[in-house]
């Protein structure tokens, strides 16, 4: 049955997480309307965007509205979970979130089921009352593919996408520079001593990059929640790229080992596996082929998209919409 699904979230064209589920939930062959809230605001103001988001609910008339984060005013979430199931979906841990936790709490309470990408924390959700659940993040057919010629400019032995959110990080990466012939692409590096190659990546340069690396690295903001990792870790796998990632708990629950990617617990362990792989290409092709294959068969935006629309038409009856 075809659906109308409302989707609430800023366009973010670094990750644009919200525009793959655009394209997998139209690819499945329903029809979406996406509110930019923050956009509209600045064009209507607060008042004239929230009107409109109203005349575009009654427009539209969505089966569920699909949010991203808490991007839009609680009091127009409210209004809407009164009258459709709402999803919510948050891409960030609790270290990650600062101040606005409380915020994403308060929202995640109003909605039928909140998606979260790290396992770990569905007990401090579950406590609080929250419906929470699982997802990974996701690939997208065609805007995460491999390069097979990348252009000399993206070529290096080492890279990694990201900025310098922590001293570790910094640290780590100022480390692996030392050693190894290393390309740094992201914003806010120059004022620890550190170039960026390019300070912004969108898609056609991270093709490049995973095609132009013989190894990217990968590191997150909090490696001890299981199953949490950054959403690069599934962009790097689309783009054919030979991930080499700091280990959080579970990986092994998703990945294998040497045939879908390889991680490290420790600074010296990393160095030795960039060593490795720098001296056995034919280890990197196997990690470009199979890290690929898993990512678009398995963990596509359609098929989290297929997941979300499964655990909406499982809620009550009581939740569709009008009743």
């Amino acid at each position: 049955m075809v659906k109308n699904i409302l989707l609430f979230g800023k366009s973010k064209p670094r990750t644009r997480t919200f525009f793959y589920f655009q394209r997998a939930f139209r690819a499945l062959g329903h029809r979406v309307f996406w509110v930019k809230y923050a956009k509209w605001r600045s064009y209507l103001t607060s008042a004239g965007a929230f009107f409109a988001s109203k005349a575009a609910f009654h427009f539209f008339r969505p089966d569920f509205l699909f949010l991203h984060a808490a991007d839009m005013p609680y009091e127009l979430f409210a209004w809407a979970s009164e009258r459709i199931p709402t999803a919510m979906y948050y891409d960030d841990c609790i270290r990650g979130s600062g101040k606005a936790l409380e915020k994403v709490v308060r929202f995640a309470k109003k909605a039928d089921l909140f998606y979260l990408t790290g396992e770990g924390e569905l007990p401090f959700y579950r406590q609080k009352g929250i419906q929470a659940r699982f997802i990974t993040g996701g690939v997208d057919p065609e805007y995460h593919r491999r390069v097979e010629e990348p252009e000399e400019f993206y070529q290096s032995e080492v890279a990694f996408i990201g900025r310098p959110n922590t001293p570790e990080r910094v640290e780590f990466i100022r480390a692996i520079g030392e050693r190894f012939q290393l390309k740094v692409y992201g914003s806010g590096w120059e004022k620890y001593g550190i170039q960026p190659t390019l300070r912004d990546v969108y898609a056609p340069e991270y093709q490049q990059i995973c095609g132009g690396a013989k190894v990217v690295l990968g590191w997150n903001i909090d490696n001890t929640v299981e199953l949490y990792f950054s959403n690069r870790t599934w962009y790097t796998l689309g783009c054919g790229g030979v991930l080499l990632t700091q280990y959080s708990p579970g990986l092994e629950r998703i990945f294998q080992r040497g045939l879908h990617l390889d991680w490290f617990t420790t600074l010296e362990e990393c160095i030795d596996r960039i060593e490795y792989y720098l001296q056995n290409p034919q280890a990197c092709e196997v990690l470009r082929e199979e890290g690929f294959r898993l990512a678009h068969e398995k963990y596509s935006f359609q098929e989290l998209a297929k997941k979300i629309l499964t655990d909406i038409q499982s809620l009550p009856s009581s939740r569709a919409r009008g009743e």
